[in-house]
């Protein structure tokens, strides 16, 4: 059967029958087009984007008006602050909890453990991040945390116990909805390794000889790369 291709309706720019040019004026069209070479031959396209790139010219955002660099420079601190603190306790956490699992692998502990840490491997973050927003960032329920913003209006006024107060409690559901799904890896690869060594002669000759496992852990620890 032959492909049928659905006609523009009335109002699109340009005639296009691409939905997503439907609404935007012809003129809007020809500036992106122009900006991602799409006038050009593909060879000349992809030679112009990597020019491009090496100098950071990223061109124009449609989302405000400013420079896409600009842009960036503007949202880096988000992410700096999110990468940072989600590095942090992620290793925090994650390497003493993998040691914890190995030293007692197969009990309790482990197994429910290590059912929590795939649950929250297993759902996306952005699913939490919703769900967060709802409960907790005046959704449907309760505002406790703030909405959008690394700082809260007239930051630079406040003094520096509640900068710090205000800075954290910004971060607070970010990183919860990080969070599940950055401990899974570390925890296990810990864990793993530290089972390797665990398994190893140098560690049973020492638990024969009557080693405590507290030492035996240090010992472990101090000989796993």
């Amino acid at each position: 059967m032959a492909a049928t291709w659905p006609r523009p309706r009335p109002g699109a720019a340009g005639g296009s029958a691409y939905r997503g040019s439907r609404g935007l004026s012809p003129e809007l069209v020809e500036r992106i087009e122009k900006q991602f070479g799409f006038d050009k031959p593909p060879l000349e396209r992809f030679g112009m984007m990597l020019w491009n790139y090496l100098r950071f010219d990223f061109g124009e955002s449609y989302y405000r008006d400013i420079s896409v660099i600009d842009l960036i420079k503007e949202k880096m601190p988000v992410s700096i602050s999110l990468g940072l603190w989600m590095t942090l306790i992620s290793y925090g956490i994650s390497i003493p909890l993998g040691i914890r699992k190995a030293v007692s692998d197969g009990s309790r502990f482990d197994v429910w453990t290590s059912t929590v840490i795939i649950v929250g491997y297993a759902v996306p973050g952005f699913l939490v991040a919703i769900a967060l927003v709802v409960l907790f960032a005046g959704g449907s329920f309760w505002s406790v945390f703030p909405l959008r913003g690394l700082t809260s209006p007239g930051f630079d006024s406040f003094p520096l116990w509640r900068q710090i107060i205000d800075y954290l409690w910004h971060l607070v559901l970010p990183i919860i909805a990080m969070a599940p799904g950055a401990f899974a890896t570390t925890t296990l690869l810990t864990k793993n390794s530290f089972l390797d060594e665990i398994g190893k002669q140098y560690v049973t000759t020492a638990r024969a000889k009557g080693l405590t496992e507290g030492r035996c852990s240090i010992a472990t620890s101090s000989a796993t790369p």
